[in-house]
């Protein structure tokens, strides 16, 4: 190695694990928090390739870089596909971001999110403020501390709209593993409206194709209809999948239907998703699912999956 690329490879670097091969370094300028709550280490870093980050067991959650292209993918083609959502439940999302996009919508009268972790609330609302952008004020939002599948069983009706599960993958150990189960998908059937939608994020299908391919067959288990869009996201290094699942033919829509549900709810400036961008990252899905060469399993509490 010569001393000028001996040079670069100084300072600090955080490493990350992107699948059970492949570690990934990343330089970092500054660590501006650093701690561990009840059920997870949570780190925010300003880093040269993507900004400041949010971390969750040295796994980046959220970048200042990208962030938007996630949270636009799972936020609105779900309440897209329903159409006209009033009640939207959001499991996790405790940057403030997942709400964010949800609050777009004028037609949506009352916003649940329920977070396990409330320091990463906290956190988030301290040294995030860029990425919630005053999320947490929204009159129509209601935040509950609590285990989202708890709180989702013990509701005793079933008037959620739009249920978005962005939660952390499932790690061994994690908080989130149990909510990419059958017996969770069959508790959030039960608890949706008619024509309600449950989107989830679901891994990479590229790092992580057990995961992916058996999170979509456990979901297709439960709900008649599923369908799935891919995006690439530079802080994850791979495409990332995104499912949606309801119990109505309500999930294929056109671009031109797409857009016109937007503008009626008075959704505009949105930076990545559109109509035309949503049949691009279903044939982003459709193309790179036929590359998957694992084939999936049904995921249940008692045999959950893991992912490094």
């Amino acid at each position: 190695m010569s001393e000028d690329n001996l040079e670069e490879t100084t300072g600090l670097w955080q490493s990350e694990w992107i699948s059970s091969d492949i570690l990934e370094f990343y330089k970092v300028s500054n660590i501006i928090f650093k701690g561990k709550t009840k059920y997870q280490k949570v780190t925010v870093l300003e880093t040269l390739p993507y900004g400041k980050c949010l971390l969750l067991d040295d796994k980046i959650q959220s970048s200042i870089l990208d962030e938007y292209i996630y949270h636009e993918t799972l936020v609105h083609p779900t309440l897209a596909m329903h159409g006209n959502a009033k009640r939207v439940t959001v499991i996790g999302g405790g940057e403030g971001a997942t709400i964010r996009e949800v609050e777009k919508w004028r037609s949506i009268e009352e916003i649940v999110m329920v977070e396990i972790d409330k320091e990463v609330v906290e956190i988030c609302s301290r040294y995030l403020g860029e990425i919630n952008n005053g999320a947490f004020s929204d009159a129509r939002l209601r935040l509950i501390i609590d285990d989202g599948r708890r709180w989702l069983s013990e509701r005793e009706d079933n008037s959620i709209d739009v249920l978005i599960v962005d939660v952390t993958d499932p790690l061994e150990g994690g908080p989130s593993y149990l909510l990419f189960t059958r017996e969770f998908y069959e508790l959030a059937s039960r608890k949706l409206t008619r024509n309600g939608v449950l989107a989830t994020q679901a891994t990479s299908p590229v790092h992580n194709e057990l995961s992916y391919s058996s999170i979509k067959k456990t979901l297709s288990s439960v709900f008649k209809y599923v369908t799935s869009l891919q995006a690439f996201i530079k802080s994850y290094s791979s495409m990332w999948g995104f499912l949606f699942a309801s119990n109505s033919n309500i999930l294929e829509i056109s671009p031109e239907e797409i857009n016109e549900r937007l503008r009626l709810n008075g959704v505009f400036g949105l930076r990545f998703y559109s109509g035309e961008m949503h049949y691009s990252l279903k044939r982003f899905a459709e193309k790179y699912e036929h590359l998957i060469k694992v084939e999936g399993r049904i995921i249940e509490d008692s045999s959950p999956i893991f992912i490094k």
